[in-house]
């Protein structure tokens, strides 16, 4: 299924799994058309949850982990909603162990995404596929044939603007095929958020970046440790809200994709975490 899966993408001139550089996407393709090249694949079919492992983040979830199949919405305050970066690199932690094998379509209006880069969060970037829109609107309606076709295991589509109809139809698109669905919101080159907070996603996560835990290197000396977030789920249907200091995976940690460091009290969450020396 991966081989004809590929065969049908690259016949598609503006995805490429691995772009070398930004220009060398471009969005020249219809959406029909790629609505016609996902037609024929398989559906993924992929159900159940997926659990952090810990009963401090899994235990505010319905049914003791992220729901796979179904849409989930991911988003960042002050600058990092402009870039997207911290959002990105914990949502690529996810990706790697809720999805583990199958193709991930990353779609998105800015061709800023790095995937070497996703490496050291333990996600394969030879898993991914890019497609490059034009807009917030054409990357809803990508993302959404992308998730009726069950072409992928999961598909993220970043965009700052995302209404209640547009998030309800990506959600049923979801559970129409099983695979799942991010909205990645991200306000690039000084936009401002509109901020809309549609009801459709099964759950809703804030990230910050937190400070990471120095590591001492013989050798080295002092060095930064493992990446850190600020992770807020401030909506999960069926669920209840809650918030924690997270780590990406490495060393004695490696054999999970995320780590609790610890569990924040709400009016620790709600205070933003500033960066130590």
């Amino acid at each position: 299924m991966r081989d004809e899966c590929k065969e049908q993408i690259e016949n598609l001139s503006f995805v490429h799994p691995l772009p070398s550089s930004p220009h060398d996407v471009t969005p020249d393709a219809s959406l029909e058309a790629l609505r016609a090249r996902l037609a024929g694949l398989q559906p993924a079919r992929a159900r159940g949850v997926w659990r952090f492992g810990d009963e401090r983040v899994d235990g505010c979830l319905p049914g003791g982990g992220v729901p796979r199949g179904v849409l989930h919405e991911v988003s960042a305050g002050g600058i990092e909603a402009e870039s997207g970066a911290v959002a990105a690199a914990f949502l690529a932690c996810v990706l790697s162990g809720m999805a583990p094998a199958g193709d991930v379509f990353w779609i998105a209006p800015t061709a800023d995404l790095y995937p070497p880069g996703l490496l050291p969060y333990g996600f394969d970037p030879g898993r991914l596929v890019q497609v490059l829109t034009r807009n917030d609107s054409e990357t809803l309606a990508v993302l959404e044939a992308v998730l009726r076709s069950g072409a992928a295991v999961a598909a993220v589509g970043e965009a700052g603007r995302l209404g209640r109809v547009a998030a309800h139809r990506l959600h049923l698109a979801c559970l129409r095929r099983g695979s799942t669905g991010f909205v990645l919101r991200r306000w690039p080159h000084g936009r401002q958020g509109d901020g809309e907070a549609p009801i459709a996603a099964v759950t809703r996560w804030d990230i910050a970046a937190a400070p990471s835990a120095a590591a001492v290197f013989a050798e080295a000396g002092r060095e930064p440790g493992l990446a850190r977030w600020r992770v807020r789920l401030t909506h999960a249907r069926g669920g209840v809200e809650g918030s924690w200091i997270m780590q990406a995976p490495g060393g004695a940690d490696a054999s999970h994709s995320l780590r609790v460091v610890a569990e924040l009290a709400p009016a620790a969450a709600a205070q933003p975490v500033r960066s130590v020396r």
